[in-house]
Formats: structure tokens, sequence, C-alpha cells
């Protein structure tokens, strides 16, 4: 399978960041773009809460959640710990 682009892997991090919204009634979640972190087989996507992230509201901040993985081969979306060099 050849890779897909970034751009098609931050389309899926979002995708999966607005199912996530909406199964557990978040709100508003949006990428954190300077934060983005890309190794050798994935873009890892870290995300907030979009009223933390744009208004600074610290009572709308999560805490403890991972990361959006989209593999570059595009095979799968998962949530995960960004890995530390």
């Amino acid at each position: 399978m050849s890779e897909i682009t970034r751009d098609e892997a931050r389309k899926r991090a979002v995708n999966a960041l607005t199912e996530l919204a909406h199964a557990n009634g978040l709100g508003a979640l949006m990428i954190v773009d300077e934060a983005i972190v890309e190794t050798p087989t994935a873009w890892y996507f870290p995300y907030d809460a979009a009223a933390f992230v744009l208004q600074g509201e610290v009572s709308a901040a999560l805490t403890g959640n991972l990361a959006v993985k989209v593999l570059r081969d595009g095979a799968a979306v998962t949530f995960e710990k960004i890995p530390r060099s």
C-alpha cells in the first residue's frame, strides 16, 4: 500500500476526533497543529477541547488524552501515546 499524505492523515484524525466527541459528549475538539509528531511509520495528532485551545478556558481542558495516531499507509487510526525519542 502506498503512503498517504499528511493532509489525508489529518483528515482521518479529524474524523476520529469528531466521532470521539460525539460518542462522549465532549464538545468541539481540535488538533494542536504545532504539536504534531511525525515518525517513520505514523503521524501523531495531539488534540484538546477547542474552548481551551482557542479561548484558554482551563475548565474545558482535557487531561490524560492520547494523540490520534494515523499510520502512514492509512491502514489504521488509533489513540496512542506519542513516542519520545
